[in-house]
């Protein structure tokens, strides 16, 4: 008898095993949304530090950098707009960043807690209440014996 082809009990089981390769691959599949969104906050992060560092560059060059934000010390960007900078560094307002960043509000918010500390989020986000929540970049200012912190929340 000559069989070509498969039997039912053959298809059958390479059926099987594709479905559990499926359901193995298919949640990584489906994370990548909340990666991309991390990794854009990662880039917003980065450039939060380049800019912190040239701040406190040109802090250093106007010898203010070790003046608290209580006495009014700024700098002046190279398109005039003057930065308040606490020991040398931006201050965590939004004002501040905004002008520094330039972020394109249809993509990002930026809001200030009482605390002190600058939270950016994408703006689909709504509104955050909290430097705890996933899928934001924090900002903690400056302060005498320590440089900004500046860190990300991953995305869930």
């Amino acid at each position: 008898m000559n069989n070509k082809g498969f039997t039912l009990i053959e298809l059958i089981v390479v059926i099987i095993i594709l479905g559990i390769l499926a359901v193995t691959a298919v949640p990584k599949f489906i994370n990548l949304r909340a990666d991309a969104q991390t990794s854009t906050l990662q880039g917003v992060k980065a450039a939060m530090e380049s800019a912190s560092a040239l701040v406190y560059g040109k802090s250093i060059v106007k010898g203010n950098h070790k003046e608290p934000s209580t006495n009014n010390p700024t700098i002046t960007l190279s398109d005039g707009t003057e930065v308040d900078i606490d020991y040398g560094f931006p201050t965590s307002t939004t004002a501040v960043w905004q002008d520094i960043l330039a972020l394109d509000s249809d993509d990002f918010k930026m809001k200030g807690t009482n605390s002190g500390v600058l939270l950016v989020f994408p703006a689909s986000f709504g509104v955050v209440f909290s430097a705890a929540a996933d899928c934001i970049v924090t900002y903690e200012q400056a302060t005498a014996t320590t440089k900004p912190i500046i860190k990300v929340n991953p995305c869930v």
